[in-house]
């Protein structure tokens, strides 16, 4: 039994290195599939992750944009930038936004584009308060040497259900919805 399971392991890890390399060079190599955040979940993380009146929050793989239209909307946030690899997710955000009765205000406060977040640099953080993620332990592992370095001390980094490897939370909750769901909370620590 044990060699049957390491076969099929064996020819699950191959086809996904095949499919990874055979991905268009515009594709992420990595390709997260989508899953919604539940709402309570997303109140959990903005909370959790103490976004106040007129900070900027980015949603990495925004889906439908529902974390960063809760942060203008619901936490008062200044700015909020979901990315996306694929357009059909901004489509969503689109169908979103006209949904969640945005002030227009609100609206001019929220942006979404495409692009693979692993190809995103220090220098794109600099200016953001909170960075959420609903990722792969994976893409937080490759994510995290870009948000220490750009971030700047005091910013916080809420991920839902994946840690970020050896980098201890600074804070940790579990959240009941359809399930239950794990929240991280890391804060950016103050230069050398």
């Amino acid at each position: 039994m044990r060699k049957l399971f390491a076969a099929v392991l064996g020819c699950a890890v191959i086809a996904t290195a095949s499919l990874v390399s055979a991905a268009p060079k515009d594709e992420p190599k990595i390709i997260v599939p989508y899953v919604p955040t539940h709402h309570k979940v997303v109140e959990a993380m903005l909370k959790l992750a103490a976004v106040k009146e007129g900070e900027t929050v980015y949603d990495l793989g925004c889906g439908d944009g529902r974390i960063v239209i809760a942060a203008v909307k619901d936490f008062k946030a200044k700015k909020g930038l979901g990315i996306d690899f694929n357009p059909e997710r901004l489509k969503d955000c689109t169908a979103s936004v006209a949904a969640a009765k945005l002030t227009a205000d609100q609206e001019k406060s929220l942006t979404f584009k495409q692009g693979d977040v692993l190809k995103m640099t220090p220098e794109e953080f600099k200016d953001v308060d909170v960075v959420t993620l609903y990722l792969l332990p994976s893409v937080n592992r490759e994510l995290k040497p870009v948000l220490l370095k750009g971030l700047k001390p005091g910013a916080r980094i809420v991920s839902h259900d994946f840690d970020m490897g050896d980098w201890k939370e600074d804070k940790k909750i579990e959240v009941d919805a359809d399930r239950t769901h794990t929240v991280y909370l890391w804060t950016i620590p103050a230069a050398k």
